[in-house]
């Protein structure tokens, strides 16, 4: 492309009669600009204002990728936005939180669609094409669910779509659909850029359409100065940072002089902009924003400082136009999909990874709405971006899917009514384009990806290509079931990236943090010295690793070493070490330490809810219940759907006795976590005893019955109880065993201790009490409270005269050379046990419980076993049993 011709000295802001201002202006603006440049005259019609049909509702849905309030709300403190600042003040603000992995494709079809990655189809910027010999970009054919458009398609709505990503082949609406390959520049002038063939549905409007595009040599200088007031200085043949202002401004100029036309002379029901503008602009030129960072030259932050401040008044000029040509009582959603680091947070170095530019992003968005029965002047609280879908539904008074995962925000309206629900709105096929998409098309779609650093450029052979692709697809949907808290789906895909790339660092460390939340540390320390042996993490990334391990084992104490090891290394406390080393002050009950840590974390990026959720906990097990239902109103504040801060938010209530309010926020937790039958207990106790709702605490005493994972077999009692020939019995009666070996017989156990060490640590990682479905494992008393309540449980107790147990440990102590305590302080302790642990089976309704007398055992074990087997239903072998009773084991007798 040739150059823009520039000369010193030429000054331009972004006034609304200027070149820029004329492209705000939309489709009529490029008209009176082209006018201008033939030196015509041209009279220019703005149609006034349409007016709201009575009854009936419109919505534009616009789309900033990227935008971010860290940016915009300096800007809007000086003026520099009026238009949004007049949209907020006509209704309410707030964050959009994204999701894992942050990736616009995927982002903005679960914002099409209410649904998550795993439901939706999308899984990155580029796939194996069916026929698995190709790779394209990820296409509207990608996608396996109805969107937004053709939900409200369906019943009869006019729905027209601009530039959404992923869109081309353009979708069949009821509407226009323009695809998001449509604004791409190719050729050298716009007289030899063709139209991409599938990127306007209905075809016959192609002509109409193609007229509307502007080409990115098409602009001038008057356009480029206000984000470049020095561009004149650049040497355009080595540096093309200018040519990429340039491109972008060409691409946002195009879908909204498109978008403009609609809206002038189109009804419509529904209209939808994505504009990937922002997003653009930052990853060029955020790293010049002001203030000047340390490794940007003075020359470069000179020239190229003002780049995202126009980016976003340039935005500001075009919504401006949009709220022109909109009736004022239609619905207007203005939201990003993800924010973008603008601050001491913005990275230094972008990781050679696919899609690595994405370290740039931030994890909130931004949301606005305006419109009949929206709130004005108001904050919303806790919206993600698959909560967009959902809510849209709600404004045209449609019920809301089963299979969505997204709600609605219901916090945006000034009145609220539940929807109606139906299970899906998956029951007709959706529509597939029958357009072929070119290679050549393809190619220019993969070009652009890998311009943006999205897709990797290399030489490999067209079979590597297709491995990485299908690699990075499956990457990205195990991290998306990650977020969904899909385990074991995301193990399955990491095991097997793990398997075939073990030179890959990044599936090694998804591999070992999906590991660790389910309880397997073996396999996550194996994964730790893969990575050591590998050589491709430095020493402070491996103490992380290491430390991560020890606070997930219960190793405190060992892994505050490990972060603050780690935290020399770096020379900074990074968020992720100080919310480690506050989680290891959580665990050793220095809850002090732990609020100090973090609030530290607070001043550096408040913006975090996790550092709100760990101040919370810290603050709820001090029993400021006050302060931790502040600090869980924070975190729900920037991530609503986090079932742990509704339940801490509930159970902080609940001691405040504002019982009302805690019970909705258990109901909330509940929604998210149905599985979650602590909570469910506690919420029945809250309708039973407090706000007296029979019908309520009936209808959740009836789903706890029924909400049970499975049913594990439990041997309990107090240590040196007898609990280990329980284990034996029953084990050779019949039952498997969850035992892992690892403790051996000794002089104090000379028949075993059949433990498990994963046990040991249940009050840190209850996770993996799957793998003891209908196995047999033994847990002393003080560990059984944690027990997860989403299993039943049969447990056979042992209870032993405290003198002897007592005078058991008492003497195991010393043949194990550790200090005497005094027998009488300890059986207060022990009894204090034992009642605490009793009173706390009975209450629960997923516990049943058989008491059993170490003596009762020793005298009569058939008996014993016998009633055993009937507590186990008959399925174990008495005499077998019984034969494992050695009398002669009894030491420790009263005397």
């Amino acid at each position: 492309m040739a150059s823009i011709q520039l000369k010193s000295g030429d000054k331009y802001d972004i006034p609304k009669e200027g070149s820029l201002g004329l492209l705000a202006l939309g489709d009529i603006g490029l008209e009176a600009w082209r006018a201008a440049k033939r030196n015509e005259k041209i009279q220019i019609d703005i149609q006034e204002k349409p007016k709201l049909e009575t009854g009936k509702q419109k919505l534009v849905l616009i789309g900033w990728d990227a935008a971010d309030w860290k940016i915009i709300n300096p800007m809007l403190d000086k003026g520099l936005l009026p238009n949004l600042a007049k949209l907020i003040q006509q209704g309410t603000m707030g964050n959009l939180a994204t999701l894992d992995p942050p990736y616009s494709p995927m982002l903005w079809t679960s914002i099409a669609t209410g649904k998550r990655a795993y439901d939706h189809g999308i899984h990155g910027f580029s796939e194996v094409d069916a026929t698995g010999k190709h790779v394209q970009p990820v296409m509207s054919s990608s996608r396996k669910v109805k969107a937004i458009w053709d939900i409200l398609g369906e019943r009869n709505k006019r729905c027209h779509v601009v530039g959404w990503w992923p869109s081309h082949p353009a979708e069949k609406l009821t509407g226009i659909s323009i695809s998001n390959l449509f604004q791409k520049s190719k050729g050298k002038t716009r007289d030899e850029w063709n139209l991409p063939y599938g990127s306007i549905y209905p075809k016959d409007l192609e002509d109409r359409f193609k007229n509307l595009r502007i080409h990115a040599n098409e602009l001038t200088e008057k356009h480029l100065l206000p984000f470049i007031p020095e561009a004149w200085k650049i040497n355009q043949s080595k540096d093309r940072r200018l040519q990429a202002v340039v491109n972008i401004t060409a691409e946002t100029s195009t879908l909204h002089s498109s978008f403009t036309n609609i809206l002038r002379l189109e009804d419509y029901d529904f209209a939808a902009l994505y504009l990937d503008g922002i997003d653009h602009y930052c990853h060029g030129f955020m790293k010049y924003f002001p203030p000047q960072r340390p490794h940007i030259s003075k020359p470069d932050y000179d020239l190229y400082k003002h780049v995202i401040t126009s980016a976003y008044r340039f935005h500001d000029m075009m919504l401006g136009r949009i709220m022109e040509l909109i009736p004022d009582d239609a619905t207007v959603l203005l939201i990003s999909d993800h924010g973008f680091q603008p601050d001491h947070l913005r990275p230094k170095n972008i990781p050679k990874e696919p899609a690595g530019p994405a370290h740039e992003h931030s994890p909130y968005g931004i949301i606005v709405a305006k419109g009949p029965g929206i709130k004005k002047d108001e904050l919303v609280f806790g919206a993600s971006v698959i909560d967009i879908t959902p809510t849209i539904l709600k404004i045209f008074d449609l019920p809301i899917a089963n299979d969505m995962e997204g709600r609605i925000l219901h916090n945006l309206f000034e009145t609220y009514s539940p929807s109606e629900k139906i299970n899906t709105y998956e029951t007709s096929k959706l529509f597939s384009p029958n357009t072929t998409v070119s290679d050549e098309v393809k190619d220019q779609l993969m070009s652009h990806l890998i311009d943006l650093g999205y897709v990797e450029d290399n030489a490999d052979s067209n079979e590597q290509k297709l491995k990485r692709t299908q690699d990075e697809c499956d990457f990205n949907l195990a991290r998306a079931y990650l977020e969904g808290r899909k385990i074991k789906e995301a193990e399955q895909i990491l095991k097997h990236l793990f398997d075939t790339n073990k030179q890959t660092p990044r599936y090694a460390i998804r591999l070992a943090a999906c590991y660790q939340m389910q309880g397997k540390n073996d396999e996550a320390k194996e994964i730790i010295l893969h990575l050591k042996d590998l050589g491709v993490y430095s020493e402070e990334a491996i103490y992380i690793f290491e430390g991560s391990l020890l606070l997930g084992t219960g190793k405190p104490q060992e892994a505050i070493k490990k972060f603050k090891s780690a935290a020399i290394k770096v020379n900074e406390n990074s968020s992720e070490l100080n919310h480690q080393i506050a989680q290891c002050y959580l665990q050793l009950n220095r809850h002090s330490e732990a609020i100090n840590c973090l609030e530290k974390e607070l001043e550096k990026n408040y913006d975090n809810p996790l550092t709100h959720q760990l101040i919370s906990s810290s603050h709820f097990r001090e029993k400021n219940y006050k302060e931790a239902a502040e600090y869980s109103l924070s975190a729900l504040g920037l991530q609503y759907n986090n079932a742990q801060n509704h339940a801490t938010l509930g159970r902080s209530l609940y001691h405040l006795g504002q019982y009302s309010d805690a019970a909705h926020a258990l109901e909330q937790c509940l929604k998210l976590t149905p599985e979650n039958n602590f909570i469910r207990e506690l919420l029945i106790n809250i309708y039973r005893t407090q706000l007296i709702d029979n019908e309520k605490s009936k209808l959740h005493a009836e789903k706890l019955k029924t909400s049970y994972k499975g049913e594990v077999f439990v041997v309990s009692g107090l240590p040196r109880s007898g609990t280990s020939m329980l284990m034996q019995m029953l084990t050779k009666g019949g039952l498997e065993s969850f035992t892992d070996n690892n403790r051996k017989a000794d002089e104090n156990n000379l028949e075993g201790y059949f433990e498990h060490d994963l046990v040991k640590h249940l009050h840190n990682n209850s996770n993996w009490i799957g793998l003891a479905d209908h196995k047999l494992i033994k847990v002393i008393a003080p560990m059984v409270k944690h027990l997860p309540l989403n299993y039943k449980y049969k447990i056979v107790f042992i209870e032993r005269p405290l003198e002897e147990v007592a005078t058991s440990q008492i003497k195991m102590l010393d043949r194990l050379g550790h200090k005497k305590t005094q027998n009488t302080e300890l059986q207060g302790a022990l009894e204090k046990t034992a009642h605490n642990t009793k009173s706390w089976l009975k209450a629960r309704q997923n516990m049943d419980v058989l008491y059993i007398h170490h003596n009762d055992v020793i005298k009569n074990p058939i008996a014993a076993s016998a009633e055993m087997n009937k507590f186990f239903n008959g399925q174990l072998e008495i005499e077998t049993m019984a034969a494992c009773v050695k009398p002669e084991l009894y030491r420790e007798k009263m005397k």
